[in-house]
């Protein structure tokens, strides 16, 4: 409550001090592009049930407003076709949803449609129409079942440990709490809102202009796995993607924005054009286009005091987090070509 309210009051005075407008002004003089990225767009109901963590989730009205705001003010902007680099009188933004929830077509979708806001959405082709595919809701309505007292902020510390393990290491965790669970003959249910498009769902929206790019097929964290294994998850979902749509897929998002350069490479190497990292910033025309950084949002980053959608939050955390990020780097890149340039 404290941390929200000092977040609340820093964003206020940055905006009444007019710093907001000068971070903005400043990203659209240099042609930045801001990419969004979603998780999970949830109704009330289905937020109290979901096994998704808080920071993956925001309300479906939070999600109206903040699109409503963005069609409105700013210059929404599909990722195939945005142009880093080109000055436009309104800052250009791009939305994307990475693992492919049922809830990116039945609650985004429509809103976006509403609003004519493209998107593009990261499909893992090996986990679709699944419920509970991804690891970390099966681990929550695990732990759920265990430990009914455990909080959010612990099971999230819990995910974010698992995340560093081994593939196996983390399986093993997993299956030992299944034991338990089938011991005490818990269920480990969610909402059935916990599930991942269809195959049909991810057609209808490619043939009504949304870009669905791949994810993975099985949603590995490529620099935690083999070169050998990361090459085959990206051309078998590239590959999949393709057939399903009998088209070309060429975006791509890296799982848990996890990337390094070598990964970078076989994403180049698998035949992709564009990717998109978790990294804060804002994306410019001399950022790698198989390293470009988006901005996460969820509810509690872009709502007031009141708990109601707030444009100062929603703009201090993309504009004004993406523009520091951007000076940040421009001052690294920098300190980096003049040591390169020194004489030995």
């Amino acid at each position: 409550m404290v941390h929200r309210f000092l977040r609340c009051l820093w964003a206020n005075l940055l905006a009444a001090s007019g710093c907001l407008w000068w971070a903005k002004h400043r990203l659209r003089q240099s042609g930045a592009v801001i990419a969004l990225t979603f998780h999970r767009v949830l109704d009330d109901g289905d937020r109290q049930q979901t096994c998704s963590l808080e920071g993956m989730v925001i309300r479906k009205q939070t999600f109206r407003e903040l699109a409503a705001h963005v069609a409105i003010c700013y210059e929404p902007v599909d990722v195939r076709t945005a142009e880093p680099g080109v000055q436009r009188s309104k800052l250009p933004v791009v939305f994307t949803f990475d693992d492919g929830w049922v809830d990116t077509r039945t609650v985004a979708f429509p809103i976006a449609r509403e609003h004519q806001i493209p998107f593009a959405v990261f499909v893992c082709p090996g986990l679709l129409d699944e419920k509970m595919p991804f690891w970390p809701e099966q681990l929550v309505a695990l732990v759920r079942e265990a430990d009914s007292a455990m909080g959010s902020d612990e099971a999230e510390g819990l995910i974010e440990s698992l995340k560093r393990a081994l593939p196996e290491q983390r399986e093993q965790y997993l299956a030992n709490l299944r034991e338990k669970a089938r011991k005490s003959a818990g269920q480990a249910e969610s909402t059935n809102g916990d599930r991942t498009l269809s195959s049909a769902a991810i057609r209808e929206m490619a043939e009504r202009g949304v870009c669905v790019g791949s994810h993975t097929q099985t949603h590995q964290i490529l620099t935690m796995i083999s070169p050998d294994s990361a090459r085959q998850e990206l051309r078998d979902s590239k590959a999949s993607i393709e057939s399903m749509l009998s088209g070309c897929c060429d975006t791509f998002a890296y799982p848990n924005g996890n990337w390094s350069p070598e990964t970078r490479n076989l994403v180049a190497e698998a035949g992709y054009k564009l990717a998109v990292t978790t990294m804060q910033g804002a994306w410019t025309k001399d950022c790698d286009p198989l390293a470009i950084p988006r901005v996460n949002i969820f509810e509690d980053k872009v709502i007031g005091w009141n708990r109601r959608f707030s444009a100062t939050m929603f703009e201090y955390t993309t504009f004004w987090k993406a523009w520091r990020a951007m000076k940040t780097n421009s001052k690294m890149s920098a300190a980096y070509q003049r040591s390169s340039q020194a004489p030995a």
